[in-house]
Parts: structure tokens; sequence; C-alpha cells
């Protein structure tokens, strides 16, 4: 397609002119460019196509405490999905005193389009302008255009061709689509181009083919210049372009026929031709003008490690900040700069600038989140709820409670669950604030959904009750205490985060303590022989044929299977230990045992994993219900933290078996085989009628397991 939506004239051979510019004055164009395709240009074709790539993106947030994912934000230009898509599959961790905690949490997945600006082929600059001669057929299919965003649209011609489109020949004595013949006209101008015939336009008294032949006739007239004659009508006439004033064909402005781009200035040569220039800040040879793009080069001038080249209009751009990022005194163009503006963080995170240029919120070390909201332990985060409006005098007691009773396991340990009572104030004491606290903390992070998917669930505490949560008709969520079954609790406000758990705002506090276990200093040994619900555990200490080490120094940690635990292994299991298997009761019992400190109920959680003295990983788990798990095979702590002068027993619900003792018994198979392998032939004998031959007899007999 051409860059210009004019013709070239049609003059026929055979036309006489009176010089050799004539022809080019009467079509408007430059000396040498008569038949060329691009001809009289009405106006400039101003088109733009755009082909940008758009590339989705999805990244995942960093772990964060479950109940604060509702209001993690994605990072500046990311968006949330929805439906929203939060994994709980990740783990973050958390520095809460000397312990490190490996945390479970969330992570929210964020997406977000980029587009990376292009120009369809044959389009080029910012703006994506059409290449000269057209995107279909750019440079009228003679050269190579610099199409693409960043790139000037300047077209490289062929080597036989010439021109801002590559619509010229570059030998003006040639024509043809390849511009490979060339022009043969003696006294004429020839129909040259990559669309001319090679035909000629006859000077005046010139005729024929080549124009090599005189015409006398027309000779004899003396025509004026800038006229025509031909035999045929032998009389002088002014070429079309010119206009007859008196004696003379005077050339009418050859501007009027809009030779030049739209954009471009045209003026009248002394040879009487269009002249066309592109005006200030675009480039061309006037036919074709195109504009300027100053980002292209340079990025406009503008700073490219902190703004954006904007485009206005040709040789015009301006320079803004990249996003997060302001102006020196208003002005993008001397640079941008991160700043971290005023409450932009949470009020104990810091604002720092990033590598990258950008600004980051991060939490103080002991705290969790984005840094626009961080989240401390379950003590410093109820404290922080009480700040709120009037919560301070109906959190008062709770915070006396659990600062006085659990201090240390709110803060350094994790994750639980807190019950935390909003209630008139009251005083209470730290005696009484141990007795309590532990009733009101569950072990791991529980949440509530709001559409209560779960009509009942059961939750156990660190004081080993057990507690039933129901979601009610009126769609709250109300719990009971098994043992204190006339008391209802109602949960008015659910899924407070923090950075070791969560905790839940209830209606009342239950003043009655558990069951209070005795003060006992003697030795774990001692306490486990004064122990009724530890007497079969005991009588496999004393008969495992180790030393007594559990009166020693300690500290020890001493997982003790009850009475019912011990008494599920009376299925030969037992006996068998007790006898042939006496090494593998050893192993058994070095498994209960932990040697290297005294682990209460907090630590053992926040732990995670125990190394026993039977040289073997002991896994610790918390249940959906908020039990306690030892083992691969889950066994649940029934009664924990009873203190002994060096360390401390825990009561389990079943007996822990190390994988390497297992299977107990070993596989017995006792087995007798009859089998007759030879016969001797006699030869006298004869094998009697219609009976069978000789066959081989194997016998066998299997003898049960041995119990015993």
């Amino acid at each position: 397609m051409p860059a210009c939506a004019g013709q070239p004239w049609g003059l026929g051979p055979g036309v006489w002119v009176s010089d050799h510019g004539a022809a080019e004055r009467a079509l408007g164009r430059p000396r040498g460019s008569f038949g060329s395709e691009m001809g009289i240009c009405s106006e400039q074709r101003v088109r733009s196509r755009r082909c940008d790539v758009k590339t989705k993106l999805v990244t995942r947030i960093p772990c964060t405490p479950c109940p604060a994912i509702k209001k993690r934000v994605c990072p500046s230009g990311w968006l949330r999905e929805f439906p929203e898509k939060i994994s709980q599959d990740c783990r973050y961790e958390v520095q809460l005193g000397d312990s490190l905690l490996s945390m479970s949490g969330c992570s929210l997945e964020c997406w977000k389009d980029v587009v990376q600006k292009a120009c369809c082929p044959g389009y080029w600059g910012s703006q994506c302008y059409e290449c000269p001669g057209g995107a279909e057929t750019p440079c009228h299919g003679h050269g190579t255009c610099l199409d693409g965003i960043d790139r000037n649209g300047t077209c490289v011609c062929q080597e036989n061709f010439s021109g801002s489109a590559c619509q010229e020949c570059r030998d003006p004595n040639r024509f043809g689509p390849d511009c490979q013949l060339v022009c043969s006209c003696v006294h004429g101008v020839c129909r040259n181009g990559p669309l001319g015939d090679g035909s000629c336009l006859c000077f005046a008294g010139y005729t024929g083919p080549r124009c090599d032949q005189e015409l006398p006739v027309c000779q004899a007239l003396n025509c004026p210049q800038n006229s025509q004659c031909s035999a045929a009508a032998p009389t002088c006439r002014c070429l079309p372009g010119y206009t007859q004033q008196g004696s003379k064909c005077e050339a009418l402005d050859p501007c009027r026929s809009s030779p030049c781009s739209t954009v471009a200035q045209c003026s009248v040569s002394p040879r009487g031709q269009a002249e066309c220039r592109c005006p200030e800040n675009y480039y061309g040879d006037g036919t074709v003008c195109l504009p300027q793009d100053p980002c292209i080069t340079n990025n406009g001038g503008c700073p490219s490690n902190s703004t954006l080249c904007l485009y206005w209009r040709p040789g015009q751009v301006s320079c803004s900040c990249k996003p997060g990022l302001v102006s020196i005194n208003n002005n993008p163009s001397a640079g941008c700069f991160a700043y971290c503006f005023p409450y932009s963080c949470d009020r104990s995170a810091t604002c720092q600038v990033t590598p990258d240029g950008t600004t980051s919120c991060v939490c103080k070390e002991g705290e969790v989140g984005d840094g626009r909201a961080c989240y401390g332990h379950l003590l410093h985060e109820v404290q922080k709820a009480s700040q709120i409006n009037m919560m301070f005098l109906r959190l008062r007691v709770t915070l006396d409670m659990l600062d006085q009773g659990c201090r240390e396991i709110l803060t350094t340990s994790g994750p639980f669950t807190v019950l935390a009572p909003s209630i008139s104030s009251r005083t209470i004491n730290a005696s009484l604030a141990q007795k309590l606290c532990r009733q009101h903390i569950i072990p791991g992070q529980h949440l509530l959904e709001e559409s209560g998917t779960r009509s009942t669930r059961t939750w156990w505490t660190l004081a080993g009750q057990e507690i039933t949560v129901t979601f009610n008709r009126f769609r709250k969520y109300t719990y009971q205490y098994k043992d204190q079954p006339q008391q209802t609790f109602t949960i008015h406000k659910a899924n407070y985060p923090a950075a070791n758990g969560v905790f839940h705002m209830v209606t009342a506090l239950r003043w009655q303590p558990p069951p209070e276990l005795p003060e006992n200093p003697t030795v774990s040994c001692q306490i486990l022989a004064s122990t009724e619900a530890f007497s079969r555990f005991e009588t496999i200490l004393e008969n495992c044929g180790l030393p007594s080490f559990l009166d020693g120094p300690g500290p020890f940690t001493v997982f003790a299977p009850s009475n019912e635990a011990v008494d599920g292994l009376r299925d030969g299991r037992l006996v068998y230990l007790f006898t042939a298997g006496l090494s593998k009761l050893q192993e058994l019992v070095r498994y209960h045992v932990y040697s290297h400190g005294q682990l209460t109920v907090e630590k053992l959680i926040s732990k995670g994993r125990v190394l026993t003295m039977a040289n073997q990983v002991l896994a610790v788990n918390i249940s959906e219900e908020g039990r306690i798990l030892l083992g691969p095979e889950g066994v649940p702590l029934r009664r924990v933290d009873v203190l002994a002068a060096n360390g401390v027993i825990h009561m389990l619900e079943g007996i822990l078996l190390p994988p390497t003792i297992l299977p107990i018994l070993p596989k017995i198979c006792n087995e007798e085989q009859h089998k007759v392998v030879a016969v001797r032939r006699d030869p006298t004998w004869h094998r009697p009628p219609r009976t069978s031959p000789l066959r081989s007899v194997s016998t066998s007999m299997t003898l049960p397991d041995s119990t015993s």
C-alpha cells in the first residue's frame, strides 16, 4: 500500500513539451521522478496499531499466620485471586526469646498482568506508527522497515531503490519492478520508477517512441516554454499545471495539489517545482514525514533507573517516577527515590529502602507479618487488643491470669489457642492464675470458620480437660468443659492472630481450677513406684535388667504408659519380652525416656522432635482436637507435667513401640517333613496287576506360634 493516496499522471507517449523539466513541473514532482509510484500525495496516512504481549504472573506472599491471611494484602501492583487461593502447606519461623519456632502457616496467591508493549509487524515507535509504504508491504516491498516499539521506522532500501519509502529507483534513468531496465528517451522524459513502463514524453519539436524524430511543423511555430505541440494539432498549448498568461505559459502553484505530507511545508523552487520539508521534530523527505520519539534514544533523557519516559507528541516527552518512588523537588527528570511515608508501616515495624530502590516495611524480631501489620507472641497480642477502646477493663483479669500464670508458655512456645475471657474487673493473684490459665490454653492453632462448616468439634486443654465446641442455630460458637457440663461459654469474637497461635474472645472465665496434682519433691522412680496409675510400667522398669537410672540427678522426661496401655501387650508380647525378648524390652524402656532435660508440655510442643535414650527420634504432633501425639502411631498424652525433683513425667494412653524392635514376636515356623527319596528294586519282584505306581510320600506338620 502506498504511503500517499495520489497516482501518477496518465500522460501518453507522443506528447510534446518545450523543455526537459516541463513534465516534472506539470506533475509537481522533483526532477527525474516522473512516473514513480508515489505520485502526488493528498495526505499522509497516520495509522497506529499495537500488538502488546500480555502475560499473567502468579506469586505467593510469604508464609504468615493463618488467622492473619484475610487481612494480608498483595504486593503493590498485584491482585488477590477470586475465589481466594489460600494454601496451608507452608511454614514460617519466629524467634521468641531463645527459641526459634517453626510454625505452620498460610500463603495467599496473588496475580498481575504484565503488559509488554509491542508494535504489530509493520509499525514502529512508542506510538506504533505505520511504516512508510504501509504495514502490509513496508517500504513497498523494496526494503526493510526498522519496525518495533524501540525503533524509528526508517526504510533500509534494497540496492536498486531509494526514497523514504523505497518508492523510487536509485538511478532515475531506470524503470520496471526491479529497476533494472534502462530508459531510451533521447529528447524526452522517461516514465521511470518501479511502476513506470519506460515510455517517453517528448519535448516540443520531437516525436517517436524514443523522441528522436524531429517535428518541423511545431518547430516553425516557435511555441513558448512550458507548452506542447503535436502534428495532429499543430498549435501551441500550455502543459498541464500551466496557464496561458499573454504569450507565456506560467506555472500554477505546484503546492496546490498537496504533493507533500500533511505535516510538511511546501514551497516553490526557483525552477517552479514543489519542495517539501518536514517540520521540526519530524524526519523524512517531505512526502513522508515521520515523528521523532525521543523515548527511543537514551530513555528520552530520563534517568532509566528510577523514571519512565512518557511520549506526549513528536519531539516532546516527560519523565515520570516509577511506582513507589517520589521525585526530587517535583522534578522527575532529576531522578526519583524511595521514601517512607509516615504511618505506612505497623507501629512496631521499620521502613527500609531495598537495594532495588523501593521501600519495604519490616517487622521487628519476634514478630511476623508483612510490615503493614505485625503480630507478636500471644501475650503481646492480647495486651494490644486490650488497648482498643474500652477493652482494657474487660481484659485486665485475662492479662493478669496469663501474665502471672502462663507467661513463659505464651511468650516462648507454640502454637497455642487461647480462650481470652472478656469480663468485668476482678482481681486475681499469682497462685490462682497458675491454676486457671492452662485450662484456657489449647495446644495447636484452631481457627473457627465464619460459616460453621463443622457443627461440633472437640478440644483438649493443656490441663488435660476435654472441651466440646458447638456452632448453634444463632450462628455463634459455644463450648462446655466435659467435667463442668452445667456451664456454657460463648465465643463472641474469634481468630485474633499472633506469631505463635491464635486467641478467641469468650464471655466468661472458668474459675473452677482443675484437680491439683500432689506436690512431690521425690525423684521420678519414686513417683512411678508410689502412683497406682503407673504400677504396670514400674514393674517393667524393675524387671527389664537395666540399672535404676531414674533415681539419678537427671533431669529426665519420662513418658510413662498407663496401666491400661501396658495391658494392651497381654497378647503374648509382654511374656515374650520378659523372657526371650529382654533386649527388646530394654530398648522399649529407653524409648520412653528423654535424658537431656525436663520437657514440660509447652517445651515438648515447641521442640517437635525428641531424641530418646534409645537413640531414636520421637515425633511430637498435635491433633485437630489439640491432643499431643507421640511417635508414628500418634499415642496421646493423658496427663501432663507430673513434676519430680529430677524431671517431669507425662502419662500416655498407649505404649510407644520403637521401630527397631518390630515385630516383637519372632516368626516361628517349626516343620517336620518325611519323604521317600529312593527305592531299590528287586529283580525278582513283579508289579501286581491293577496297582498304582510307586509314589513319593511327603508329610508335614506346623506347630502353632509359641506364646510363652
